[in-house]
């Protein structure tokens, strides 16, 4: 399963550059999860925390700046990020990107939906 995957994450996360790379706090609800971005890296909190490498970033095709991808990668978990520059909210406030994660638990894959805002 994690092989498959990381093929899927590396397809989705074509090679173009994200131009800008800013560092983002995210959270979600029902689940509660938790994620920051910065740089090279990002941390998980889902039940448990995980720290990923960011081999992969992108934009979607044809675009200046959103949606964008992150490829995620630890030593025994994936995960992809999808972000996009659209208004959202959760039970504790407005938030200016909205957040998709896909992972897994197992061999189980999971959607996380939330919201995020630009980190200081």
């Amino acid at each position: 399963m994690r092989a498959i995957f990381t093929s899927f994450a590396l397809m989705l996360a074509s090679a173009l550059p994200v131009r800008a790379d800013l560092p983002l706090a995210c959270e979600g609800s029902n689940p509660d999860w938790y994620l920051t971005y910065a740089g090279p890296v990002a941390v998980l909190d889902f039940g448990r925390k995980t720290q990923f490498d960011i081999p992969q970033r992108s934009v979607a095709e044809g675009r200046a700046d959103w949606p964008r991808a992150y490829t995620l990668i630890a030593e025994a978990d994936t995960a992809i990020l999808l972000v996009d520059e659209v208004a959202c909210e959760t039970p504790h406030g407005r938030f200016p990107i909205r957040a998709h994660v896909l992972t897994q638990r197992g061999q189980t894959p999971i959607l996380l939906t939330g919201c995020c805002t630009v980190a200081e």
